[in-house]
Formats: C-alpha cells, sequence, structure tokens
C-alpha cells in the first residue's frame, strides 16, 4: 500500500486518525500528497465514547473534502466508470 501511495500521481487526500493503529503520519507526509490527520480519531474516523466529537471530527473531514475537490482542476480527479 505504502509503494502505491508513493507512486500515485493524481492529487491525493490522505485522512487518518492517530489512534488508528494502521494510520501512521510519518508515512502519508513522506508520500507529498496532502494530509488531514485527526487527534484521537480511531480507524472509523471516530471519537471513541464522544459522539459529539465525531460529529465534529466528521464535519473537518467534510470541510477539508469539500475543499479538495474544489481545488482539483477538470480532468485531475478519476475517470467516472
Amino acid at each position: 500500500m505504502t509503494r502505491a501511495l508513493h507512486r500515485a500521481c493524481a492529487p491525493t487526500l490522505l485522512i487518518g486518525g492517530s489512534a488508528d493503529d494502521l494510520w501512521s503520519r510519518t508515512v502519508a507526509d513522506s508520500t507529498g500528497h496532502q494530509v488531514l490527520e485527526l487527534p484521537a480519531a480511531d480507524h472509523g474516523l471516530e471519537l471513541p465514547h464522544d459522539p459529539v466529537g465525531s460529529v465534529d471530527t466528521l464535519r473537518e473531514v467534510v470541510a477539508r473534502l469539500d475543499g479538495f475537490i474544489g481545488s482539483l482542476a477538470p480532468g485531475d480527479g478519476p475517470t467516472p466508470g
């Protein structure tokens, strides 16, 4: 997976939670892609035992995705199909 992220040429936004054992901020930063790390979020990007905080985290993800997608020039994103 890491090699594929390093080879990816298309604009990419990597999103992970710092409490996810499968997430590595160091690896994410090394790819050169944009990175959003959510403090204390687990693999589901949720904050355990904090439903209101989890909603705020989801809001942050959606806002960042909106900005990321809006920054793409036509032809930068995946091809539909």
